[in-house]
């Protein structure tokens, strides 16, 4: 059976944002702490590199192309880029709350309110030193520095275009931001779930929904009924009615 790899995001740990699907996931499961997070010891200096190193090693190390899930927009990222790192080895991508329209600049901007809000508020602060140690403002920092200078990049449009394997876009129906970025990835490629009641972390907000969603997806891999499979036909249609006429007006 198909496992299933999951990749946290951002100050969390598969703890916080995956607990609540355990009991729902019916096939094989695998969780990746990212580098940095929770009891790890340190900050890499290249954190999102070594990020999508171990889910790289992580995706080599099942028996067969697994489906991996990526949430918010560092977990997402680092989902994508070993995906596509390890071409043939991956069934599909799932990329949860994520915009394919935001920009470095723009989460950088977002990042900045956050770490004003957790330096504001003392509960926010002993929160993340209880889940990461003093280190978590480090955390913070080092990923500002790795947006700044593309070390950890944001996959757009384009690279959702030029994707070769089918990839979910779930979001929750909650934040505008989120609900815009549904239609622009479906035309872009792929298949996109919309989970009512569901903010950002669309797998603690509404767990159930969100291991349906994805073991939905990880089903229609098997029988190639996704957004991505449809194109590839479509493409093989056009290209066989094209050469069709090509032959008729050499005649």
């Amino acid at each position: 059976m198909r496992t299933i790899i999951l990749v946290h995001g951002l100050m969390g740990t598969e703890d916080v944002h995956y607990a609540g699907c355990r009991r729902w996931w019916s096939r094989p499961v695998v969780e990746v702490r990212l580098p940095g997070h929770g009891a790890e010891p340190g900050v890499p200096e290249h954190p999102a590199a070594s990020a999508i190193s171990r889910v790289r090693k992580s995706i080599t190390d099942q028996s067969e192309p697994p489906v991996v899930v990526g949430l918010s927009y560092l977990g997402a990222a680092v989902a994508f880029h070993a995906a596509r790192n390890e071409p043939g080895a991956v069934a599909g991508v799932v990329m949860a709350g994520y915009s394919f329209l935001v920009s470095p600049d723009m989460l950088t901007r977002w990042l900045q309110g956050f770490t004003g809000l957790a330096a504001r508020q003392r509960r926010a602060r002993d929160h993340f030193a209880d889940l990461h140690g003093r280190k978590w403002e480090d955390l913070l920092t080092a990923t500002f520095d790795e947006l700044a200078d593309g070390c950890l990049s944001l996959p757009g449009l384009d690279d959702l275009r030029r994707f070769d394997a089918p990839l979910q876009l779930v979001n929750g129906a909650l934040l505008q931001n989120e609900r815009r970025a549904i239609e622009p990835a479906a035309a872009s490629g792929a298949d996109v779930t919309v989970i009512a009641g569901a903010g950002h972390v669309v797998p603690v907000d509404a767990p159930r929904m969100f291991t349906a969603a994805v073991e939905d997806f990880s089903d229609r891999i098997d029988t190639e009924c996704t957004v991505f499979h449809e194109r590839r036909r479509a493409a093989a249609r056009r290209s066989s009615t094209d050469a069709s006429v090509e032959e008729d007006a050499r005649v």
